[in-house]
């Protein structure tokens, strides 16, 4: 039993889904059947179908073949209703759903059967399921109507429970409607369990109601499961239909067939889909203009279509369509509104351009263009600025040498007829023109059919003559003439006529273009002559073409105008010239050829290509030595043949052109050593080269000018004994001991007696007066001034550029008064006598040991005057003592002053000078 009980109960529900779901969908595109009621009311819904399988894209729904059912689309299916009351007496009814092809009109059919419960068999399970199921105190849904203007409150419907036999039940209702909003619309007498309704209530507002239903004893004690309740609200057909949009815009092509789509109105109902209160239908309430009727409206979808071929844009361009739905299928009673369609009507070329004239004349006169001499209109009935209505103009006959051409106005839509050539009255005076129209765009005829269009009228021209001056024949003529003639050389002979009399007599030249007066003509004859020789490599000649215009005036005054365009052709006058380059050389171990260029001024075929060869007439055995080989044609390789010694080599070299035209000419070739093998590397060591004459005299004042600039230096020197003055020394101010020469070996006047010391003069006027130093100060100077003698050679020289940069830079180091402090001109003129502006070593010497004690013993003092002790000062440490030890204020390198040998490491440059100073 319970192994069994599932697999029962699976197939009860089958067989229950099997007979349910084909009263709710049946198959698209076969037979369908559906299971009802015996009676089906008016407005309920049979059943769905879904036809999405089945329609083509194009295909409507064209109702049903019975009045009594009508189809209407509830997305994504479509719902069957039923427009009456229908009583199932045969238990048994079938009906076509029609589909029809919008595009082709044609139709299809869809078989509906619908079938009464009671010829469906129940089967032995299902008689089994309803055995065996326990009754529900659940009734089926129910419905209350929507706008009910009856007494409130109204009775709805009752809910019992078979436990009400057992216990004192008490009933109750909760949810939308009751404790929900809206409150208060459904109540419930506790005692029976009748349900009241207590207002009006909108159906587009509140579809359904769900609640939930209670069965209780008066002590708490539910013995029923809470019950869900649905009340439907049914539609009232209390809402009209509404076209979507205000207006609807729609256009059609003018001469469209019948039948065109033009457009399609769309409405929407509030009401119930899928009852015939929003089954819409469309009527055609009015057309604006009315006659004559031009459109059709399809009931069913508000297709709106044209009814005839003979809508014209020329006779109304614009129509305006009242349409009307109403629902309820379009019966009486049902609700309705009207709306809007605008309907634009689009030109197409059905009429084209016609001529205003049947002909045209006109006339211009000879020469003349550039310019309209005909407008000719056009009428079109089409829609201006349009391709329907633009003409297009061509001239079909008549301008076989294009004198003419015709273009369109485009804002008149003429045609222009313009002369764009000159024509000349004595060939031709009249031409008979064929002029052709037609629009942009093809023509449709009547039949709708596509057509040129072109229309075509005549157009006279009338050429009128003109009194013209003389013509030459031709008026541009080429003339080729060879270069190097002489002047008068006769070039050609101008001829020019009237057109009038064709007659050459009395006709005068002149020249009137030449801008480089090459030629000359005569007045009467028209003789053309050279007034120059003509050059053909002249650059003033561009491409060695030049034009001359000339002057031809008949005896009316009446002028024309010849030109004439001199070619000057090329002679052999120019022979092949080397290019003069001096720097021909070639390499003992290296390259032993070298390679010279010509050029020649000519063309072809008095130029390229040039024969190079030697000119063994000068010299016999040049062929023994040189060999020449042309390479391209303009230039040749020279090379030696034999090992030749350094030196310059002339070398006669014959050069000419393609005909033979040249001559012999001279070149050096040298010969030398090249480092790289390819260029000489020392050009002097050439023995073959020698110094010119100019050359030699530039060396020559070179070396006199640099005498003269070498006394002047000895004069600046040594100083001028024109007067003695008076030598200032600046104060503690280092000198310049040290002479630069370049001798090697030291002078005999290099001993102390007579070494004289260059001073600096500061200020030769100003004299110090220094207060005598001590004797042990001298001492002391004399001691350290040995030791400073061997080592400061560097800073002595230091120290002179020091003084002579400050001199140079103008400042005064010695005032007037010198403070007490003594200068080396003061000690001199207490003691010594000597030239003027010099100074003896001796009393340089003297000097310096006095003061330097003088600035010891101030140096030895502090800042109160106290004198000063030698000390060590202490510094950080820093990872390595000093060899030299602690240098203090005062201290001295005892011992030291006899040790030079440092002097023996000096650089070369250096042992000279050390010699000189070193004491012997």
């Amino acid at each position: 039993m319970g192994s069994t009980a599932p697999c029962r109960g699976l197939l009860i529900v089958g067989c229950f889904l099997a007979l349910v779901l084909p009263s709710v969908l049946g198959k698209p595109c076969h037979k369908v059947k559906m299971i009802v009621q015996s009676d089906i009311y008016s407005g309920s819904m049979v059943g769905k179908v879904n036809l999405q399988s089945c329609m083509h894209p194009n295909d409507v729904i064209g109702g049903t073949d019975n009045p009594d059912f009508a189809i209407h689309h509830v997305d994504p299916h479509y719902a069957i209703y039923a427009k009456k009351h229908i009583t199932m007496s045969h238990h048994s009814l079938s009906f076509n759903i029609i589909l029809r092809d919008s595009v082709s009109l044609t139709e299809k059919k869809i078989r509906v059967k619908l079938v009464t419960e009671e010829k469906v068999g129940k089967t032995r399970l299902v008689r089994e399921l309803l055995r065996r199921t326990k009754r529900r105190w659940r009734p089926m849904p129910f419905s209350v109507h929507e706008n009910y203007r009856g007494k409130f409150p109204a009775h709805v419907q009752q809910i019992q429970s078979d436990t009400q036999l057992d216990y004192d039940i008490l009933y109750s209702i909760t949810g939308q409607g009751v404790d929900q909003p809206p409150v208060g619309l459904f109540e419930i007498n506790p005692e029976t369990g009748d349900i009241y309704i207590t207002s009006t209530v909108d159906r587009e507002e509140h579809p359904f109601f769900q609640l939930m239903a209670y069965a209780k004893t008066r002590d708490g004690y539910a013995p029923e499961s809470p019950l869900d309740l649905t009340i439907i609200v049914e539609d009232d057909n209390d809402n009209a239909p509404v076209f979507t949009e205000q207006t609807f815009c729609a256009e059609v092509l003018e001469h469209s067939k019948a039948g065109t789509v033009v457009g399609r109105v769309n409405a929407t109902d509030r009401d119930q889909l899928g009852t015939r209160h929003t089954l819409l239908r469309y009527y055609l309430a009015q057309q604006i203009p009315p006659s004559p009727p031009m459109f059709n409206v399809h009931p069913e979808f508000g297709i709106v279509t044209t009814s005839s071929n003979r809508l014209d844009r020329e006779t109304q361009d614009h129509y305006t369509l009242i349409i009307l739905v109403r629902d309820m299928g379009g019966d009486i009673g049902a609700l309705s509104s009207t709306g809007t369609m605008s309907i634009s009507v689009l030109d197409i070329n059905d009429f084209p351009p016609a001529f205003v004239k049947q002909s045209y004349q006109v006339e211009v006169n000879e020469n003349e263009s550039g310019m309209v001499i005909l407008r000719i209109p056009v009428v079109d009935n089409d829609m201006p600025k349009t391709p329907n209505w633009r003409a297009v103009y061509s001239i079909t006959q008549g301008n076989e040498k294009g004198h003419f051409n015709i273009s369109t106005d485009p804002n008149t839509n003429e045609g222009l007829l313009a002369v764009i050539k000159p024509i000349n009255y004595e060939e031709i005076q009249k031409f008979l023109l064929q002029v052709a129209v037609a629009n942009e765009m093809s023509l449709i005829t009547q039949s709708g059919t596509k057509s040129s269009g072109v229309s075509t009228i005549p157009v006279t021209v009338i050429v009128k003559d003109v009194d013209e001056g003389p013509e030459c024949q031709p008026a541009f003529k080429d003339i080729r003439v060879k270069e190097n003639q002489t002047a008068g050389a006769v070039v050609t002979t101008l001829s020019a006529t009237d057109p009038e009399t064709k007659s050459t007599s009395g006709i005068q030249y002149k020249v009137l273009s030449d801008p480089l007066s090459l030629v000359m003509i005569d007045g009467s004859s028209g003789r053309i002559t050279t007034a120059k020789i003509l050059d053909y490599e002249s650059k003033e000649i561009p491409n060695h073409q030049y034009n001359v215009t000339f002057l031809a005036t008949d005896q009316s005054g009446k002028s024309g105008t010849c030109t004439i365009m001199m070619i000057i052709e090329d002679v052999n006058d120019n022979y092949p010239i080397l290019d003069g380059r001096s720097d021909l050389t070639i390499c003992r171990n290296g390259r032993s050829y070298t390679t010279i260029n010509a050029i020649d001024d000519d063309s072809m075929p008095h130029g390229l290509p040039y024969i190079f060869a030697l000119d063994s007439s000068r010299d016999s055995t040049i062929n023994n030595y040189w060999r020449v080989t042309s390479q391209d044609g303009t230039s040749a390789r020279i090379e030696e043949i034999v090992d030749l010694p350094l030196g310059s080599y002339p070398i006669p070299l014959s050069v000419v052109d393609k005909q033979g035209y040249g001559v012999t000419q001279n070149i050096i070739v040298r010969k030398c050593d090249c480092a790289d093998s390819i260029n000489c590397s020392n050009r002097a060591a050439d023995k073959s080269v020698s110094l010119g004459g100019l050359a030699i005299l530039v060396m020559v004042l070179s070396a006199v000018l640099f005498a003269v600039l070498l006394g002047l230096l000895a004069a600046c020197l040594c100083g001028s004994k024109s007067g003695p003055s008076k030598i200032g020394f600046p104060d503690d101010g280092p000198q310049q001991n040290l002479l630069i020469n370049n001798t090697e070996a030291p002078g005999a006047d290099v001993m102390e007696g007579n070494f004289k010391v260059p001073v600096i003069m500061v200020n030769p006027d100003t004299v110090g007066n220094a207060p005598p130093g001590s004797h042990e100060s001298g001492q002391q100077f004399t001691h350290m001034g040995q030791h400073l003698k061997s080592s400061n050679l560097h800073s002595e020289s230091a120290a002179g550029r020091n003084l002579h940069s400050e001199y140079t830079a103008g400042r005064n180091l010695l005032s007037e008064s010198a403070g007490g402090r003594m200068t080396l001109q003061s000690y001199r003129d207490g003691h010594h006598t000597m030239e003027a502006g010099r100074h003896t070593y001796g009393e340089w010497h003297s000097f310096v040991n006095t003061h330097l004690g003088d600035k010891l013993y101030m140096c030895g003092q502090d800042e109160e005057h106290q004198h000063g002790e030698d000390y060590v000062r202490s510094y950080n440490y820093e990872g390595k003592g000093s060899v030299a030890g602690s240098v203090g204020c005062c201290s001295e390198l005892r011992g030291e002053e006899d040790r030079l040998d440092f002097l023996n490491q000096l650089e070369p440059k250096f042992r000279t000078l050390a010699e000189v100073c070193a004491k012997k």
